[in-house]
């Protein structure tokens, strides 16, 4: 019975959990179109109050990035017609800081609102990342890439540092305008290709004061291993391995060998009588046909089985040569892949540091 009743507890909880989530996403979206209402209406007291409120119920990200930067323009535009222009500065200041590529409709804005925004713009010194998720390329000959985009023109100092802040590489000490590309060919101020671990990509204003906003990209590297190949087959034949060839050498010479005996045979048993008229020619006949034969059968083997020497030793040596080629290609390649160093680099989330006002 207790254990039940638990259970229904926790799901209720979680019910409501659920719900008042549901609720204050609601709350806050509904807060976001009543203020637009009250500001088309020029109630800008109304909509200034309850714009704030519905920025503030966004803590846990309730509203989207765009929904949000839309409730900091009509806040700003609002507390502009309040006559408050140092806050509709900094609502427009915040817009800047979170995407600086974002500009006020001018069909629905009028020129003193969208003026005073160009101005907020222009105050806030800082920049959006562009990279991509991960990028691979080899250290010294290839480069890793991030375009920079400004909220306004001002001069930037761009350094890749250690996660604990001690400077690895100066990429770019220089003026933006607009938009800019900066790379990296992966090498440290000593000219070494990076180790693996955790970096910074820092852009910073070069006339930080208070209010400037400093942008880290976090960077994650890791050494790729060589992509070295293996030998290739019959690479031992190169290092002077014994090599089996099987050759054959041709059969012509040895059956003229072989009929031209049993040919010369046949003519000595049949020889006239003038060679021999009684039976110990007779068998004298036989005798030379029999050597003749024999001696075109040793001949017929002896051809057969010898060996083309000079033949085998120019195909061993050709193969050997072929192996070592291939072999030496391989090494080569291995080596000159060994000496690269290939880097993988997984970029994370960005973050903003707000400067000091310090000289």
């Amino acid at each position: 019975m207790t254990r039940r009743l638990v259970q229904l507890l926790l799901a209720s909880l979680l019910v409501l959990t659920v719900r008042g989530k549901v609720a204050a996403q609601q709350a806050a979206t509904d807060l976001l179109a009543q203020g637009m209402r009250a500001y088309q209406s020029l109630d800008y007291d109304q909509a200034a109050a309850i714009l704030r409120r519905g920025l503030t119920r966004t803590v846990g990200d309730t509203l989207s990035t765009a929904e949000r930067l839309q409730a900091l323009t009509y806040l700003g535009a609002s507390e502009l017609f309040r006559d408050r222009r140092d806050a509709a500065l900094a609502a427009f200041r915040q817009i800047a800081a979170t995407d600086p590529r974002y500009r006020p409709s001018e069909i629905i804005f009028p020129p003193q609102v969208t003026g005073v925004f160009g101005e907020a713009r222009q105050q806030t010194k800082t920049v959006f990342f562009q990279v991509q998720q991960e990028t691979e390329f080899r250290a010294k000959t290839e480069h890793f890439t991030a375009r920079l985009v400004a909220s306004s023109p001002h001069d930037v100092a761009v350094t890749i540092t250690t996660g604990d802040g001690k400077l690895v590489r100066r990429l770019y000490d220089g003026p933006i305008a607009d938009s800019l590309a900066v790379t990296w060919d992966g090498l440290t101020e000593e000219r070494n290709p990076v180790q693996s671990g955790r970096y910074t990509l820092r852009v910073a204003p070069r006339a930080a004061g208070a209010g400037q906003l400093a942008r880290q990209l976090s960077l994650e590297i890791l050494r790729a291993k060589p992509d070295t190949q293996p030998w290739p087959a019959g690479a031992g034949l190169a290092e002077g391995t014994p090599l089996p060839l099987p050759f054959s050498s041709s059969s012509g010479p040895a059956v003229r060998s072989l009929a031209e005996g049993l040919a010369a045979a046949v003519a000595v048993v049949v020889l006239p009588s003038i060679v021999s008229h009684d039976a110990a020619g007779f068998k004298g006949r036989f005798a030379i046909a029999a050597a003749i034969g024999g001696a075109g059968i040793v001949s017929f083997f002896a051809q057969r089985s010898a060996p083309a020497v000079d033949a085998i030793a120019g195909a061993n040596a050709a193969a050997r040569a072929a192996a070592r080629r291939r072999l030496e290609q391989v090494q080569q390649q291995n080596a000159q892949s060994a000496a690269e160093v290939r880097l993988i680099v997984r970029a994370g989330p960005a973050t903003s540091v707000e400067l000091g006002g310090g000289p």
